[in-house]
């Protein structure tokens, strides 16, 4: 049999099964997930389980900036941003993000290793050089960077030029990911980000010449005015640009929490079955050119690390997406950042203006200390997730349950799932097949014990 004919194809999927779970749900960067954070929480507990984690055995610090500016709001965004600020509010917003450092490391030993280092928005490069470099200079001041660690950042393409890619190199960033979304014209125009692809391509081609080969291009399917014709342009450009990674995301529809997105509903926005048939062509084509697809939605190249770690299952996935660096304590730093240290969440203010009053005192707006069953829970969901496998063995043993008997409601569940040949059970193991892999929020969402008390609808569609 031809290997091409097992891939998913538009008519892979079929569409009684594309209606049948075509429903709101989580994307689970975190679980529980962010409207379980309570606003009433006792932060000295939250502080005494981040002390906890500086034992000697304490992990490694993975650390993630928030920078809240953009030049102008795309209209599919639905990320925390603010627009019109000047440059003294970014000057007064990078003190206030130092003031923030230095309270945080008041409680998680400064001593422990920063394995990795993002920074995303909004803009990270609205910053101008000299203001990307007072940032950078005081983190490598203030935290014990690792020699190996990964130093990423978020880059709209058409903030920076030759110059600033330099700079971002002589700080030490060694990952660089391009907001591209989509390069044809007319859907550029609709969304309100327009880029030439000749600028991409030579900024992408200027980075190899320095020897920065870690690139990746961020891209969304179903957004208004995709056509399978246009996005098979767009697809073979990325293709022949050849970036080590590519997240192909779904375009979120959520007015309700992001209200410029309504300004999209006067265009055609692609239905479940076109969304479907537009990740499919992408599919394809990236396989055909010698990518792998990784988790929910994303392809690597073969000798990328996230492949290597997909093969030994230490694929993980926490705020900023899917990672190689399995259990590092996440630290958030910014107005609407979010960390994850030990068995707790915490998010900060999203407000710029009241992110700058608080920073030297108390950011934090919602937090939670995790149960013991909300910890078996992110496990499971997070293996699922990121790797489509389970090992029942490996979690009975971890967390001492049966799992039959623990989980006996959902397995119940997972029986309609597993007569549409999303999910294989076995006794020592659950696993996402093919087809199940593009319904796995779905399939995540049966493990959720807040979801049915929890309304659906601030989440967005799950396929």
């Amino acid at each position: 049999m031809d290997p091409k004919s097992k891939r998913l194809s538009p008519d892979t999927v079929p569409s009684r099964l594309l209606k049948k779970y075509y429903k709101s749900g989580p994307r689970y960067t975190s679980y529980p997930t962010a409207p379980q954070f309570k606003s009433e929480f006792d932060r000295e507990a939250v502080l005494a389980e981040w002390r906890k984690t500086n034992l000697p055995q304490g992990k490694g610090l993975s650390l993630y900036i928030h920078i809240p500016f953009c030049g102008k709001r795309c209209l599919y965004c639905g990320c925390y941003t603010e627009t019109g600020h000047k440059k003294d509010t970014v000057k007064n917003y990078l003190e206030a993000l130092q003031i923030e450092v230095d309270r945080t490391l008041g409680v998680i030993d400064p001593k422990r290793s920063l394995e990795q280092l993002a920074l995303g928005g909004g803009t990270p490069t609205f910053l101008q050089p000299e203001f990307m470099a007072e940032l950078v200079n005081g983190l490598k001041k203030s935290f014990n960077f690792s020699s190996a660690a990964e130093r990423s950042l978020e880059i709209d393409p058409r903030s920076v030029n030759n110059d600033y890619l330099d700079a971002l190199i002589e700080l030490g960033f060694n990952r660089f990911s391009f907001g591209v979304q989509d390069l044809d014209p007319n859907v550029q125009k609709n969304v309100g980000r327009v880029q030439p692809e000749e600028k991409i391509v030579a900024l992408l081609e200027h980075l190899r010449k320095r020897g920065q080969n870690a690139i990746n291009i961020d891209l969304i399917y179903g957004l208004p005015g995709q056509t399978l014709e246009s996005y098979a342009v767009t697809i073979d450009k990325v293709i022949k640009i050849r970036p080590s990674r590519v997240a192909l995301f779904g375009y979120a529809h959520v007015p309700w929490v992001s209200p410029h997105q309504q300004a999209l509903e006067q265009y055609s926005i692609p239905t479940p079955e076109e969304r479907m048939a537009l990740f499919g062509l992408a599919y394809n084509k990236f396989l055909d050119r010698g990518y792998a697809h990784v988790g929910m939605d994303h392809f690597a190249l073969p000798d990328d690390e996230l492949i290597k770690a997909l093969k030994s299952r230490t694929l993980t996935r926490n705020f900023m997406g899917y990672t190689t660096r399995r259990g590092l304590d996440l630290i958030g730093i910014g107005a609407s950042s979010i960390s994850s240290v030990g068995a707790t969440y915490a998010q900060n203010v999203k407000d710029v203006a009241k992110y700058l009053e608080q920073a030297g005192t108390d950011t934090w707006v919602k937090a939670l200390i995790l149960t013991s069953e909300d910890l078996l829970r992110r496990e499971l969901i997070l293996d699922l997730f990121c790797n489509f496998y389970l090992d029942l063995s490996a979690l009975e043993q971890k967390f001492g349950i049966g799992f039959a008997e623990h989980f006996a409601p959902e397995l119940e569940k997972l029986k309609e799932m597993q007569q549409d040949g999303l999910i294989e059970i076995a006794p020592d193991h659950l696993r996402v097949t093919d087809l199940g892999r593009f319904f796995i929020r779905n399939i995540c969402m049966t493990f959720d014990q807040y979801l049915e008390a929890d309304s659906q609808a601030r989440y967005s569609k799950t396929l």
